[in-house]
């Protein structure tokens, strides 16, 4: 039997073979040219047949070219196929990134580093999420109480003139808060809040 050096782990099954069939048959005119014609049947080929047709490529440089272009791509096939759940990116970083990036690395692969930073980042920003929606929510809880408190202030001890007023004013501040964004509303309801405490 002839033995053909084949990638590590490369095992004629139905898997490898079809694939093997498939990437031969886009290069069929090049198979064609290598094999001097004599006419290969990439279809109905057999473990023995393709040994014996990467035999033949090996004595040709374009045969040695195709070859491992080929033993390449499957190499490429299966790393990706035993990745799971992960992609390969491509990007650039500047030079004086990537040398910070080698230095927070150390010892461990730059990949699980960038995971382990992103991951982090993630964290982070969802930890931040939460504490805004929680002020929001007792500093809502802060605005209601304030409002009620208001509603207690007997407006019956004030003159006509300066419960009309009063109420005017209470109406106006309803739709200045509400017309509010978050921080100026903060800065509203701490301001009242202080109004209430110094009487």
């Amino acid at each position: 039997m002839i033995t053909v050096d084949t990638p590590t782990g490369f095992k004629w099954n139905d898997v490898n073979s079809n694939w093997v069939k498939h990437y031969l048959t886009r290069k069929t005119a090049l198979l064609q040219k290598l094999t001097s014609g004599i006419g290969v049947d990439i279809n109905n080929m057999n473990e023995f047949q393709f040994q014996q047709v990467c035999q033949l490529l090996e004595t040709t440089a374009d045969g040695r070219e195709l070859r491992n272009k080929m033993f390449k791509a499957w190499r490429s096939k299966k790393s990706r196929d035993s990745d799971n759940g992960k992609k390969l990116y491509t990007f650039n970083l500047s030079i004086k990134a990537g040398s910070y990036l080698k230095k927070i690395a150390k010892d461990n692969p730059i990949n699980q580093t960038l995971e382990k930073l992103i991951f982090a980042g993630k964290l982070t920003s969802e930890d931040q999420a939460d504490k805004y929606k929680h002020n929001i929510a007792q500093l809502t809880l802060q605005n209601e109480k304030l409002v009620a408190q208001l509603a207690q202030i007997p407006l019956a001890s004030l003159p006509v003139e300066d419960e009309m007023q009063a109420h005017t004013n209470s109406d106006l501040l309803v739709k200045e808060l509400a017309g509010l964004e978050k921080s100026q509303l903060i800065k509203k309801i701490l301001l009242l809040q202080r109004k209430l405490n110094q009487s």
